[in-house]
C-alpha cells in the first residue's frame, strides 16, 4: 500500500528537523510527505525545502497564506494526500522508526480497520522523558480499552465529545477522506475526534496497544496535553464555526443507521450532544 504522511507546520522551527527525520527513517518507507504550512513566520520554510532538496520525490510543501487555523489546515494536507494510507503528523514529535511498518500490518491483517490509534510517550521540550504516556493522561485505562472495542460505544463517547484520541498517532484508509469532508466542527471539538467518529459509526475504528510516538509537550504547541491557548487556537476560536442546526443535520445525514444505536430519542440524544459541544 502507498503510505502518505499529512504534516502539518506552524513556526516548528524548533523540533521540525527531528520530527522529519524520524518519518524518513522509517523501517517501512513513506511514499510521500505532504507538508501544508500555516503562514510560518520562522525558519520552518527553509528547514522544510532543505529536506525537499534532500527527497524531492518524497516531500510536497504547500503554503496557506493568510493561515486557515489548525483544523482547516489538516483538512487540507489530508485532501492532498494519495496514498491508501494516511498518517497524521504533528511538528514537534518523534516517531519510534516501526510506527509505520506496525500499523500497516495491522491494516494488513485487518480488512474492518479504517482508523487506527496508538499511545505515545511524553516528552518535554528538551526531548527527556516524563515517564507518563498519552493514554494514561487521557485515563484509557483497561476498562476503557474494553468499552472502546466496541464501536457502538466508542461512537456513542465520541459523539458526546469524550475523545481518547491523539491526532498525531493516528493512521487511516483512503476511504475515509470521503465521508470525513468538510470537517466542519463546534469550537473545541476537533479533527481527530471527528474522523474517530466516523470511523466508528462504519464499525472500523481500532487502536494498537502500543507507544509509536514520543508526543512532545511544550509551552507553544499548537494543540494539547497541556493547552495554553496560544495564537493559533485564538485564531482558529475566531473562525465562523458550523452552526448547531447545521452539525445536527451533518451527524443525521451521516448516519443512517444512527437508530440502530439509539432506537429511542434519537433526536434529543443528539441536542444534547450539540448542547455539550456548544456549552449551552
Amino acid at each position: 500500500m502507498k503510505i502518505s504522511v499529512a504534516l502539518c507546520t506552524y513556526n516548528g522551527e524548533k523540533f521540525l528537523r527531528e520530527q522529519l527525520n524520524s518519518i524518513l527513517n522509517q523501517t517501512c518507507n513513506v511514499n510521500e510527505i505532504i507538508i501544508c504550512d500555516d503562514n510560518s513566520s520562522d525558519e520552518t520554510i527553509t528547514i522544510i525545502q532543505s529536506f525537499q532538496d534532500q527527497f524531492p520525490d518524497i516531500i510536497c510543501l504547500h503554503q496557506n497564506i493568510p493561515g486557515l487555523g489548525t483544523i482547516k489546515n489538516f483538512e487540507k494536507a489530508i485532501s492532498l494526500t494519495t496514498g491508501d494510507l494516511i498518517f497524521l503528523s504533528d511538528q514537534d514529535d518523534i516517531w519510534s522508526s516501526e510506527k509505520v511498518e506496525k500499523m500497516s500490518q495491522n491494516f494488513n491483517e485487518n480488512q474492518r480497520c479504517l482508523l487506527l490509534f496508538s499511545n505515545g510517550s511524553l516528552i518535554d521540550e528538551n526531548g527527556d522523558e516524563i515517564k507518563s504516556t498519552l493514554w494514561d493522561k487521557w485515563g484509557f485505562d483497561e476498562n476503557l480499552k474494553s468499552i472502546w472495542s466496541d464501536n457502538k460505544m466508542a461512537f456513542k463517547f465520541l459523539v458526546e465529545g469524550v475523545n481518547k484520541i491523539t491526532g498525531a498517532t493516528v493512521c487511516f484508509h483512503k476511504s475515509l477522506k470521503k465521508t470525513i469532508s468538510p470537517i466542519d466542527l463546534p469550537l473545541n471539538y476537533w479533527h481527530d475526534g471527528w474522523l474517530g467518529t466516523n470511523a466508528a459509526a462504519l464499525n472500523g475504528l481500532f487502536f494498537i496497544d502500543e507507544t509509536l510516538i514520543k508526543y512532545r509537550i511544550h509551552n507553544n504547541q499548537q494543540v494539547g496535553i497541556y493547552e495554553k491557548v496560544p495564537e493559533i487556537i485564538t485564531l482558529e476560536a475566531n473562525k465562523k464555526f458550523i452552526t448547531r442546526d447545521k452539525y445536527f443535520y451533518k451527524l443525521k445525514k451521516m448516519y443512517p443507521y444512527l437508530n440502530q444505536y439509539f432506537p429511542y430519542q434519537k433526536k434529543n440524544f443528539l441536542q444534547r450532544v450539540l448542547s455539550k459541544l456548544f456549552f449551552l
